[in-house]
């Protein structure tokens, strides 16, 4: 069947004269007979996190936060926050006296010390603690269940202990469970990691 205005099935030709006059647009170019036009993937946005610091938001992956310089590890997350599955359950840090006491999940961190900007978490259990500096330690609990301590580069006003051993500023300590940890004089804590022998 002949379609009006079309000149028939010439395949073997050249273009078809349909009676139109086609003006080409600028910087398009003509696709042949079949073909269609490739689509180019939509530009990919960098995700962004939050770090859980001091709240910059910066793109998923940093080592370490620009604002603060705190040390992230595959991505900022809140300690507190589990990262994945794990075949450890939680660190629980055990604070003499009330019984209260501060857990870190595996692959997290958390802070110990007065300035609930610095360490949110035990800032509030800290807070009328005056021989606890506001920036005193950090503990780490790794994905394979180790866990670490490191007094604050610059120095605890009180210093810290682990059991009868005193930290050095900045020197990270490998911790076991049963150890007691001193924040100064006054303030300690034993350390409960699940699945190893207490000493």
């Amino acid at each position: 069947m002949t379609v009006p205005g079309h000149g028939g099935d010439d395949d073997a030709g050249g273009p078809e004269d349909d009676g139109l006059d086609l003006v080409p647009l600028s910087g398009v170019r003509p696709l042949g007979r079949g073909a269609t036009s490739p689509v180019a993937p939509p530009a990919a946005t960098p995700r962004l996190v939050t770090c859980p610091h001091c709240g910059a938001r910066l793109p998923a992956g940093t080592a370490s936060c620009p604002a603060c310089l705190s040390p992230l590890r595959s991505g900022p997350a809140p300690a507190g926050t589990a990262r994945g599955p794990s075949r450890t359950a939680a660190l629980r840090l055990v604070f003499r006296g009330a019984g209260s006491h501060l857990e870190v999940p595996p692959g997290g961190e958390l802070r110990l010390g007065r300035d609930p900007a610095w360490a949110p978490e035990a800032a509030g259990l800290l807070a009328e603690e005056p021989t606890v500096s506001d920036r005193h330690a950090g503990i780490t609990h790794g994905e394979d269940g180790t866990v670490s301590l490191t007094e604050v580069p610059q120095g605890a006003t009180n210093g810290v202990r682990v059991n009868d051993r005193v930290l050095a500023p900045g020197r990270t300590e490998r911790l076991a469970d049963g150890d007691r940890v001193w924040l100064g004089p006054v303030v300690s804590f034993t350390v409960r990691i699940p699945g190893q022998p207490s000493c």
